[in-house]
């Protein structure tokens, strides 16, 4: 069976047309603004072509010839994050509150993480959690360059822990692995990988993690189930699944691009045909039941020498390392890759500051040292400053009042304290 032929099995036929036609158009790119650091006015006055995006607030469509916005300083220094048009429309259509406890299963590169985590202003809890640890890596990465202080990585296969949390979470995201039909545009080697048996197996794939992930919502609370397919055998024949094996029940999501497959309607589609970003489908189920408030346990608070709170969250040491992080859920059995934030390591009496810790803070909240363009150019180079000032020790360096990294100074010099990985000239 080709592909067409099986999207005429999906969807209705005048509709598979429209969308494989479409597969030739050029694909676009968004970028999300992390309002923590930038406005919707200082981006544009910086980068005045790009267009709104019609569903997402704070996200833009660009062309990446006229602003690759990659490349950018902007983007080293968390200001905004890069993702699909489609993709970031997932997290956009949920409602979370800052108490929420979420866990979003198959995060990486962690998009809807971040996302959450922006309009839940940095409280509450999410597991961010990835099967590939070096995917995983990504997704805490991505939150220390952001700021972003609310998200715990973690690297499990749930299938095998799920147990330990039945009725835990307020929100879950399953962006389930997929055949991934709806990447042609982006890259054709997913066309040429293509198969009908490869959208089989991951659609048993797909029914045994729903199965797992509404095991661990709690009563009223929200699954958003997504795939990059267009395969109905990964879309909407795994929530007939789930509705036929449990009490789930479907909620309607309003896109007006959004496509409603008429021989299933469940959930909905967004069609390069009709929304020009990659094809995503998207359905929201609810657990029957009124959901209790997510409360932090606040147990085993610590105070230490350099750092004894941190805006509500507890300060834990793991090793030589310290972390600030929620306490809504037990960690034991989790493997973590990023407890919260890291706020640095001591080792011999001495204490080293992390970028994580650096990008979260405020200038009123650590002594601070303002750098010129010219000199944030330098430092994320890797060089040292030479700029007088009236600090001695730790100091937040900013840019635009934004935190760039916490160095040290003797009053006359700024020793470059930058991690090695990330230097780069711009």
């Amino acid at each position: 069976m080709d592909f067409l032929e099986h999207l005429k099995n999906s969807l209705p036929e005048e509709d598979a047309i429209k969308l494989y036609e479409s597969l030739d158009l050029e694909d676009e790119h968004a970028v999300l603004l992390n309002t923590n650091k930038i406005s919707d006015e200082e981006f544009l006055k910086e980068f005045p072509h790009v267009k709104k995006h019609p569903y997402v607030n704070h996200a833009y469509i660009y062309d990446k010839n006229e602003y690759p916005l990659g490349k950018h300083y902007y983007h080293e220094l968390g200001y905004y994050y890069l993702q699909e048009p489609s993709a970031m429309i997932v997290s956009s259509i949920i409602d979370f509150k800052d108490t929420d406890c979420v866990l979003d299963l198959c995060a990486a590169p962690g998009g809807k993480s971040v996302q959450a985590s922006l309009k839940m202003h940095g409280n509450g809890l999410i597991i961010s959690n990835d099967l590939s640890s070096s995917r995983a890596s990504i997704i805490a990465s991505n939150s220390e360059r952001l700021g972003l202080r609310n998200i715990l990585v973690t690297n499990n296969d749930f299938k095998d822990i799920y147990h330990h949390y039945l009725g835990t979470f307020d929100k879950i995201f399953l962006d389930a692995p997929c055949s991934g039909s709806g990447m042609f545009r982006k890259n054709s080697l997913m066309k040429e990988d293509w198969s009908i048996n490869k959208v089989y197996k991951f659609a048993e794939i797909q029914k045994e993690l729903i199965s797992y992930a509404y095991k661990m919502l709690k009563e009223g609370g929200l699954l958003s189930y997504s795939t990059c397919s267009y395969s109905i055998e990964e879309d909407e024949e795994v929530i007939e699944y789930l509705l036929l094996n449990s009490d789930a029940q479907v909620e309607p999501i309003n896109l007006k691009d959004g496509y409603v497959n008429k021989k299933k309607p469940l959930g909905v589609r967004l069609l390069p045909s009709m929304f020009n970003g990659e094809g995503q489908y998207i359905c929201h189920i609810r657990k029957p039941g009124t959901s209790n408030v997510s409360k932090f346990k606040n147990d085993n608070k610590v105070k230490f020498e350099f750092v004894d709170s941190y805006k509500g969250y507890d300060i834990k040491k793991y090793g030589d390392t310290l972390f600030a992080i929620s306490s809504m859920i037990d960690t034991k059995g989790l493997r973590v890759v990023r407890y919260g934030v890291k706020v640095g390591e001591e080792r011999k009496g001495i204490f080293k500051y992390d970028l994580h810790y650096a990008r979260t803070l405020s200038k009123n909240e650590f002594p601070s040292i303002e750098l010129s363009l010219e000199e944030l150019k330098l430092y994320l180079e890797g060089n040292q400053l030479n700029k007088v000032n009236k600090n001695k020790g730790y100091v937040l360096l900013t840019y635009h009042d934004n935190p760039i990294d916490i160095a040290k100074t003797d009053g006359t010099v700024i020793k470059n304290y930058y991690p090695k990985g990330l230097r780069r000239k711009y």
